[in-house]
């Protein structure tokens, strides 16, 4: 079971990689209106789970976050969550769909409280028994993205609003420094929310996350997370605990390689490898071919009455030696070895014995199944890690 899910969990790094690399990074300041939109990857639980998470941020304490979800099971409760702490509840319905809409400012009984800044973050979705059937993780944003920048209190005429400011234009504008490193939630406004300076705050900890009793700075200063309750009494900052332990993820970083104890979910989430269960030592990841996320694949496949043909190329490739492996239904096949070349591979599977003597690697002419027939295509590295994968419908 465990290594079913690390294959499906590498199967997904590069989409998944791909996918962040198409969300603008939002950073939010005064008047701005920023938006990042992120795919969910399904981490292998629920083959068929498929999630859209976008944040916009009107001003630097005005953010709306939507999450949308398909192929869950249905008429099932899931929890979100964002940095291991659960910011909602969410029913799917009948058909596996469900969807929750969070506000910084909510407007409407529908609308949940957005009490964190998400940028930045490793989104999740899990199930009643523990399993992350989503992850994924959002662009870094507002003051995670321009060190130069504080969090500043500004006098206004319709009260105090909160800005990303540098020091000195906080000061020239009379300006109040906060200890926040956010504006969402607003850390200069204690009406809204809640109606008093103190608040329900998930404080991320070594062991787990503490409920405690904060005003929003506080809140904000310690990393914490506002949720919407009256109390800890019920602890409504405890997650339903993971169904797997944390393993080993390799991220790349400015300096290499490095190894981190992660959630799989979370190494998925964030780009990585997962290299199993252990203890992180110096060279955990020496060798482990982190992808960069500048890797793609075009998955090509046509199915006629007298042959089957199938062509998987990838591009934005390291140097190195790499197969593919190509499957449809219940079929599947891996080609031989082949370098890439400026960054590209191209494998050729073909029914057709001229092809096959030219150098494509053989299928049956009833390989490719469906209707309509599709095709899934990996290409893996001389490691057998998944680098990228996709998939296609046949032509005839």
């Amino acid at each position: 079971m465990r290594e079913s899910r690390k294959t499906a969990i590498l199967a997904a790094l590069a989409f998944s990689a791909a996918a962040l690399a198409l969300a603008g990074a939002a950073h939010a300041s005064s008047g701005s209106d920023n938006k990042s939109d992120v795919r969910l990857v399904s981490t292998g639980v629920a083959a068929d789970a498929a999630g859209r998470a976008r944040l916009r941020v009107r001003s630097a304490s005005d953010g709306r976050f939507d999450l949308r979800v398909s192929g869950l099971a249905p008429s099932s409760t899931f929890q979100v969550l964002i940095d291991s702490v659960p910011v909602a509840d969410m029913t799917t319905d009948d058909q596996g769909e469900g969807r929750i809409r969070l506000r910084s400012q909510p407007r409407s009984p529908s609308d949940g409280l957005l009490g964190t800044d998400p940028r930045g973050t490793v989104l999740l979705v899990r199930d009643a028994a523990g399993n992350d059937v989503l992850a994924g993780e959002l662009p870094a944003g507002g003051n995670a993205s321009d060190a130069t920048e504080i969090v500043c209190c500004v006098p206004d005429d319709s009260g105090t609003e909160c800005e990303d400011r540098t020091a000195d234009e906080c000061g020239a504008e009379g300006g109040t420094v906060s200890t926040a490193t956010t504006c969402l939630p607003n850390p200069c406004d204690t009406s809204t929310p809640p109606t008093d300076d103190h608040v329900v705050c998930c404080t991320p900890d070594d062991s787990a996350t503490e409920c405690e009793d904060r005003t929003v700075e506080e809140c904000s200063a310690d990393g914490g997370v506002v949720v919407q309750a009256d109390s800890c009494d019920s602890n409504p900052c405890a997650a339903v605990p993971p169904a797997e332990g944390e393993t080993r993820c390799c991220e790349a970083d400015d300096s290499g390689n490095q190894c981190e104890s992660r959630l799989p979910s979370e190494c998925l989430a964030r780009g990585g490898v997962d290299i199993g269960a252990g203890t992180c030592s110096a060279d955990a990841c020496a060798g482990v071919p982190v992808p960069t996320g500048a890797e793609s694949i075009r998955v090509r496949c046509e199915q006629r009455s007298s042959r089957s043909r199938a062509e998987v190329e990838g591009t934005g490739l390291r140097d190195g030696s790499y197969t593919a492996t190509v499957d449809s239904g219940a079929n599947e096949v891996t080609t031989a070895p082949l370098a890439a070349q400026s960054g590209q591979a191209t494998f050729e599977f073909s029914s057709d014995s001229g092809d096959i003597a030219g150098g494509a690697t053989a299928i049956d002419l009833g390989f490719l199944s469906g209707s309509p027939a599709s095709i899934t295509a990996k290409i893996l590295d001389s490691s057998g890690n998944v680098i990228v994968q996709g998939t296609a419908t046949c032509t005839n």
